[in-house]
């Protein structure tokens, strides 16, 4: 039984991937940050984009 037991303890390596899994983690949601801010910034080129179109075109007719 106390072997059995044993087994499941904690050991150096779990503990190293648990840490690893929280530092992959915290990772991604920083690169999710980064890619929602990225959208949203290209968003905000296009609309510009737009805008300049439509006064371009606006100009070109008066």
């Amino acid at each position: 039984m106390a072997r059995a037991l044993l087994g499941h303890l904690p050991t150096s390596a779990d503990r190293h991937l648990i840490e690893e899994n929280a530092r992959l983690k915290a990772r991604v949601r920083d690169l999710e940050a980064q890619l929602a801010e990225l959208k949203d910034s290209m968003s905000s080129v296009e609309l510009l984009d737009e805008l300049h179109r439509i006064t371009s075109s606006a100009s070109a007719l008066a």
